[in-house]
């Protein structure tokens, strides 16, 4: 195999970029060598991390219990060449230079994914057909700092995992709301959380994150040390390095309020009105965070709304939820608990879908309280949805479609690192809400079928429902360029959605850190820069 000139100084550059770490990458030409004789990423893989690769065969149990734990059927239906579990961060670090060199030198099959917890239900976010996969889910340590200040996590947790360890201790972090779903993911995808009112998003609660860069090797970045890639990883998700540690701020919480509360769909003008009522700054409830969900199965549609209020002190209901609770409800489930116990319920919801198709898909639209247009567009947006839910109720098997509303006031997301209601990590994010003042509402698709033969119907149906809300949203003067990249559809742009300025200082941080375009390139996966 000959290696070209550009490659021997592209690996020179590289060597200086390992100052960058505290820990060396192993030897290249050692790297090299093997990969010459192997002739396949997987086998210089094996060579250097024996029994933590696992290969695409019936009798590898490790290969078939890392693709059963994905989310959606889509990504488990991909099949990568190999499957590295690493146990610690110089495995990554090692993974990470074989395949680099392995794509640099053109050795097949060294394009790769990575995965937390595999939540995201598009395809290839996490998981790669004839590639590599790095399975973080054995990174899950959980460290509380002797004076209980922070929490140091591993990027392969679930979020299950981590508040069992923190309940206990009266102990929270901003994550997610969800125990099944991965703390990698959401947390460089900005991450909502039943604390964002108080702290803002889950990525400006991170006070220091430890990664592997594109070359191997391993570094920190925090609002002091490479404070440039700390903050385009909040929100700049796969694009820059690999976390294999997330430092975060801990708040004291005992327990509070939470549940659901289940509807007739008759609520459904009321909801717009309380929704509209609700997201406004000056008047908005930091302990307040709810989850208003409208959902279609088997052709019967129901209201359920998660309402959970953090200040556990007050009676139910606090004056906030007042309005909500006093509508027609067909059951309820509100009680004083620990977050755990609201994250398994949660999950309950989500086990319904697993290892089924599934789809999400977003927008995000300004909040206008003083005339109707908003509750006005709410209701174009849960008729259109009613439309095509009977229509792909009638031919989708299994079909359960729902979407969910979110309060985003202004009072939330300008909690960034950099204002002093926020995380206090420092250095901003580049979600690029900050060049807004308006109330938002986000609104989720969350769609699930069983026939993988439906995914062009159900992808086509919400594509033109997604392209005539947007539409209808500009045409009403509630339309808001932001779309939240956790909850994305592959066909959508969030990256182009944080506006223009953060995409050049994005690209900039990643021509800083990744010269080569490996994060672009060989892990074609995820929303992408435009390099």
């Amino acid at each position: 195999m000959v290696f070209p000139l550009r490659i021997w100084f592209s690996l020179v550059i590289n060597s200086c970029y390992l100052s960058l770490g505290n820990a060396a990458a192993p030897d290249q030409d050692e790297i090299l060598s093997q990969l010459k004789q192997s002739g396949t990423c997987c086998a210089a893989l094996d060579y250097f991390l024996p029994g933590k690769v696992h290969f695409n065969i019936l009798t590898d149990l490790g290969y078939q219990a890392s693709q059963a734990t994905y989310w959606s059927a889509q990504a488990q239906s991909l099949q990568p060449n190999c499957i590295v579990v690493p146990t610690s961060t110089e495995d990554v670090s090692i993974a990470v230079t074989v395949l680099n060199l392995g794509f640099q030198t053109n050795v097949q099959g060294c394009q790769f994914a990575v995965r937390s917890a595999g939540h995201t239900p598009n395809a290839g976010t996490a998981n790669i057909d004839g590639g590599v996969t790095i399975d973080l889910q054995s990174l899950n340590q959980v460290t509380v700092s002797q004076d209980q200040k922070i929490v140091s996590i591993g990027p392969g947790n679930r979020w299950g995992n981590v508040y069992s360890k923190l309940d206990p201790l009266d102990l929270a972090m901003v994550g997610g709301r969800v125990t099944p779903v991965g703390v990698g993911g959401l947390v460089t995808g900005g991450g909502l959380s039943f604390y964002s009112g108080h702290y803002g998003f889950a990525c400006d609660n991170i006070q220091t994150f430890e990664v592997v860069l594109a070359n191997g090797s391993i570094t920190t970045a925090s609002s002091t040390t490479n404070p440039s890639l700390f903050r385009a990883l909040k929100g700049g998700n796969n694009n820059f390095a690999i976390v294999t540690r997330f430092d975060a701020k801990l708040h004291t919480q005992a327990a509070f309020w939470g549940g659901q509360l289940f509807m007739p769909v008759t609520n459904k003008d009321y909801v717009f009105e309380y929704l509209s009522n609700l997201t406004v700054s000056s008047t908005f409830d930091p302990n307040v965070a709810l989850i208003s969900i409208f959902a279609w199965v088997q052709g019967v549609s129901l209201i359920t709304q998660f309402a959970v209020y953090t200040n556990g002190t007050a009676a139910w209901p606090p004056a906030a939820y007042k309005a909500l609770n006093a509508m027609p409800k067909l059951s309820s489930t509100i009680r004083k608990d620990k977050i755990s116990s609201f994250a398994l319920e949660l999950e309950a919801e989500v086990a319904l879908t697993t290892a089924r198709a599934n789809l999400f898909a977003t927008l995000t639209f300004i909040n206008k309280p003083d005339d109707s247009v908003s509750r006005d567009f709410m209701a174009s947006l849960f008729d259109l949805s009613d439309a095509v839910a009977a229509d792909l109720s009638a031919v989708v098997v299994g079909l359960i479609f729902s979407f969910s509303l979110q309060p985003l006031p202004y009072s939330l997301y300008s909690k960034s690192a950099s204002s002093t209601g926020g995380g206090g990590g420092g250095g901003g994010n580049v979600l690029g809400l900050d060049r807004f003042s308006d109330d938002l509402i986000s609104v989720l698709y969350t769609v699930t079928w069983i026939l993988p033969t439906d995914g062009a119907r159900v992808e086509a149906a919400m594509q033109q429902l997604e392209q005539t809300l947007v539409l209808r949203a500009k045409e009403m003067g509630v339309f808001s360029e932001f779309v939240y990249l956790n909850y994305a559809a592959k066909w959508q742009d969030p990256i182009k959605g944080y506006g223009a300025a953060n995409v050049e200082f994005m690209k900039s941080v990643s021509k800083q850190y990744d010269p080569d375009g490996i994060f672009q390139h060989a892990v074609p996966g995820g929303f992408k820069l435009g390099l």
